[in-house]
């Protein structure tokens, strides 16, 4: 194992600088241009007094001299008798004489050397407003991410105000419960892998008193069950420390102990080979390696709170945040469908059809691309019944990828004892259902160290469905990186840390800060630091666009960004679905909007909101109309005569986008109270709401509700 260490990241003042001319030279010009100025106004304004320039060009500009250093090459006393005459330069042309010599607001012109090595007057020229001048942006500095009244923000400009509450607000602690980490077994091991770091090999060995024999994993589905049925093998006896052959990738091992009549553990095992191909990166430059590390359903927020162990690390470790990463759509397909396609969710479906055996094979994921450039490939997802790829959806007709976890997910759930925590397969067999991933995810990352990969490794299974139970992996997750770190995974490999959306759903969505929960989802970035030295420019823009507006799109445009890393920005390829959005390693607009980003109105956490009175007319009028529209979009759908018919039962709150005509809206339905909320825009002349229903968030959960219905959309509005 290798001690790594890294350097601080190169803040704005250590990047490489345009090299500039020699300040003599500068001193020189600029000694010339004032002396001639001097000379036009001695010669062409001999009858009045500069004094009333000021009083023509008032508010123009104010120039102050300090007359206080010796040794000046000309009396500056002159410099306020010069006389002024009407025909003088206008004061668009006094504007620009200025602006030639005056960069900043204020500019501090000193330690000028004249030609003959004589000090000079120090010259300060501030300028406070100028006429006749356009497209003036306003200054970042007025927007400050903390107000002097305490208000927070993660994004603060023209275009986007994105509040950034409390963590750890007292409403949200009453509700929260910190887990520690769950045992699935107290029993020690019967049986242990041993892996040879040097040629990548596995072996088994057992405690002297057991027997052991394993059975071999294997996908075993075809048509439409290809990505949902898996097989086992006779079981193998084993000898002490025998060899995993290089054609078995994962295993359930049974071990026995005196007197032999019965199993006394199981447990499975997953296991990475090197590639048999010579397949090599056709690239004459270095390319980075990229592993996708991912929770699903963890806001910022939830982050800091749940995982106190681990936000220090990634802060303390040179990690960059993106605090102003918001999600896009409502759920994981088409967030994640953002990050690893670029499109949107109608885009997504209708190219890659998820319904039809083999859509999913022939869309365009961002590893075929990685793969095409030589790199290996993995990927790997807990909690089978409702993963990315599978929930109401057919998958992969073949394996997506070189490595493939789904076949061992299917195997340990159904293979071994199932505890349940939060109504997830929270332990399958001997450990959590998520180490299963990470461990695979650590394996494969060290076996391809020395070589170029993409990875994408994502767990369920301990934060969908309760926001306080990632605190039970705060600790494992550390380690996780750590043991990263020191195999020298890192030296090469861009790692991104990161969520889909927050709580969807539950006792913290319903909180006020419940809205900027959900639609936040933490994300950090690590470089390895051969690109920090090798691209600074790159790096200062991750390190700006840290309180910058960004969305999945933008996460998917900088992994073609790593394929490409020489290319020029403005000749890397953009999102499908969002043709605004770009790489995060190129600077984003500090005044940028959702739209732009490709996010929708509904699901932006830009916007300022005033409250509406439930018992305004127009609050009753909307809240009816959305409820019809969710039955009218039901009734559209397929298997809807099983779906009981909502009606309106409470308004929770209206509330005005803006001075938009949109309109947030919060209401109960009946039967089973469920709760809704929508972004709708009202038509004031004809009484009337538009709506986009698949974007109306369920905000209580549904499980058990909709299982009456097979249809994707309906699920959250369908109670049987």
């Amino acid at each position: 194992m290798s001690n790594i260490k890294y350097q601080p990241i190169p803040t704005e003042d250590e990047l490489p600088r345009e090299e500039k001319p020699p300040k003599w030279i500068v001193k020189i010009c600029f000694l010339i241009v004032v002396l001639l100025i001097i000379a036009f106004y001695d010669l062409n304004a001999q009858e009045k007094q500069l004094g009333r320039t000021t009083e023509a060009y008032a508010g123009t500009s104010e120039i102050s001299v300090d007359t206080s250093t010796t040794n000046i090459p000309w009396d500056t006393s002159s410099l306020l008798d010069v006389p002024y005459d009407t025909s003088a330069p206008s004061t668009k042309e006094v504007t620009e004489i200025a602006l030639s010599a005056v960069t900043e607001g204020k500019t501090k012109i000193s330690d000028f050397t004249h030609f003959q090595t004589e000090e000079i007057t120090e010259i300060t020229v501030e300028v406070s407003t100028w006429s006749n001048l356009s497209d003036v942006k306003e200054p970042e500095s007025q927007y400050a991410l903390e107000t002097e009244s305490g208000v927070k923000y993660f994004v603060n400009s023209p275009e986007c105000q994105m509040s950034h509450p409390n963590p750890f607000a007292s409403n949200i602690l009453k509700i929260y419960r910190k887990h520690h980490y769950i045992v699935c077994d107290q029993s020690s091991d019967l049986i242990k892998v041993i892996f040879n770091k040097s040629d990548s090999t596995y072996r088994l060995h057992m405690q002297d008193d057991c027997k052991c024999c394993y059975k071999q994993i294997l996908r075993a589905g075809v048509a439409t069950m290809a990505d949902h049925r898996y097989r086992l093998r006779p079981c193998v006896n084993l000898q002490q420390d025998s060899l995993v052959p290089t054609d078995v990738t994962a295993m359930i091992t049974y071990c026995r102990r005196p007197p032999y009549d019965k199993v006394s553990q199981m447990d499975a095992c997953s296991f990475v080979h090197p590639r048999r191909d010579t397949l090599n990166d056709s690239s004459p430059h270095k390319m980075p390696s990229v592993l996708l590390w991912g929770i699903d359903s963890i806001s910022r927020m939830t982050l800091e709170r749940a995982m106190p162990q681990m936000y220090k690390y990634l802060n303390t470790q040179h990690w960059f945040e993106l605090q102003g990463y918001n999600k896009m759509g409502d759920n994981t397909f088409p967030n994640l469908m953002a990050v690893l396609t670029g499109f949107n969710k109608t885009f997504a479906y209708a190219q890659c059809r998820p319904d039809k055996v083999g859509g999913l094979d022939a869309c365009p994921l961002i590893w075929k691309d990685f793969k095409a450039k030589g790199y290996t490939t993995a990927f790997a997802e807990d909690w089978s019944e409702y993963s990315t790829f599978d929930y109401s959806s057919r998958g992969f007709f073949k394996p997506p990828t070189d490595v493939y976890g789904r076949p061992l997910i299917l195997a340990v759930e159904k293979e071994l004892k199932q505890t349940r925590q939060s109504n997830l397969p929270y332990c399958l067999g001997r450990k959590p259902a998520a180490e299963y991933i990470y461990d695979l995810g650590v394996q494969f990352a060290s076996v391809n160290r020395n070589s170029t990969f993409f990875g994408m490794f994502w767990t369920n299974t301990f934060s969908h469905n309760d926001f306080s139970m990632p605190s039970a992996m705060d600790s494992k997750m550390v380690n996780y990186m750590r043991t990263l770190d020191k195999s020298g995974v890192m030296d090469n490999t861009l790692i991104i840390f990161f969520s889909d959306h927050g709580s969807r759903f539950g006792p913290l969505r319903k909180l006020d800060s419940g809205f900027v929960e959900e639609r936040l989802p933490f994300i950090y970035i690590r470089v390895p630091h051969w690109i920090r030295e090798k691209y600074p420019k790159l790096l200062h823009n991750l390190q700006v666009n840290r309180n910058r507006l960004t969305s999945p799109y933008d996460i998917h445009a900088t992994l073609r960004h790593l394929l490409e890393l020489d290319t020029p920005p403005d000749q890397l390829p953009r999102p499908e679905g969002c043709p605004t959005c770009h790489s995060v390693l190129v600077e984003a607009d500090w005044s940028r909007n959702c739209s732009q980003a490709g996010i929708e109105e509904h699901w932006c956490a830009c916007d300022r909101f005033a409250k509406l009175s439930p018992t305004d007319p127009r609050a009753r009028i909307m809240s009816t109309q959305l409820v019809e529209a969710v039955n009218g979009f039901v009734a559209g759908k397929k298997g809807a005569h099983r779906c009981r018919r909502l009606s309106l039962s409470s308004i929770s709150s209206v509330q005005q986008r803006g001075s938009t005509n949109q309109y947030l809206i919060q209401l109960k339905a009946q039967p089973r109270n469920a709760i809704l909320e929508a972004t709708v825009q009202w038509d004031e002349s004809a009484q009337r709401i538009s709506i986009r229903v698949p974007s109306i968030s369920r905000l209580d959960s549904y499980f058990g509700m909709s299982g009456c219905t097979s249809v994707k959309e309906t699920k959250k509005f369908c109670i049987c």
